[in-house]
């Protein structure tokens, strides 16, 4: 069985902010979530949408180097529950931008991490997966992560059980400086989608 969970990831970057401002308060964005497919765990995040409302390119911050920009970076806490001990193996969805990371809007990308990892109330690590579940590369105590690829929770290069699962999640949505130059209100969005797997 399955177990998804989507989160929406929304902001309009403005050039001319006091007219396109009052226009976009009209009408805002909606993101629908997925309802789950899996009733024996459950699977939350807090918000399912992260809305970073109307900026300005004046407003937006550097994002490492002059060439890219961020609406700023975003925490979740993610949270599963199950009646039984499980691996907690899992797989981002989403549309993937020019450099792996998640598409946002048509140009952006968003940055995510995976940090603070606890199964059962206990510290684990994160191990990068294939697709079908086969851990690779080495643990860590937080993971970039990567739509369509999956991570696991590992101690000792082993799966994890348990029950219960709680982690923080970083959100970061990043532009190449030349798309943040635009005449008219543009608004751009991503959805992602934590797939719990079996």
């Amino acid at each position: 069985m399955k177990m998804l969970m989507t989160i929406g990831v929304l902001g309009v970057l403005l050039v001319r902010s006091v007219a396109a401002l009052a226009a976009s308060d009209a009408s805002p964005a909606i993101v629908q979530p997925v309802l789950p497919a899996d009733t024996q765990c459950s699977l939350s995040a807090g918000s399912s949408v992260i809305d970073y409302g109307s900026q300005t390119r004046g407003q937006l911050q550097a994002a490492g180097n002059s060439q890219t920009l961020t609406l700023g970076k975003r925490m979740l806490i993610l949270s599963i529950a199950c009646p039984y001990a499980r691996n907690m193996w899992l797989t981002l969805r989403g549309n993937v931008a020019a450099n792996g990371d998640l598409l946002y809007g048509a140009r952006g990308s968003v940055r995510i991490r995976i940090m603070d990892v606890l199964i059962d109330g206990h510290t684990v690590q994160l191990t990068s997966t294939t697709s079908s579940g086969v851990l690779e590369g080495g643990e860590a105590s937080d993971l970039r992560l990567q739509p369509q690829k999956g991570f696991a929770a590992t101690q000792n290069g082993q799966l994890v059980k348990g029950k219960t699962f709680n982690a923080r999640i970083e959100v970061e949505p990043v532009f190449p400086e030349s798309a943040t130059r635009v005449s008219t209100l543009q608004r751009d969005e991503a959805s992602l989608t934590l797939e719990l797997m079996k």
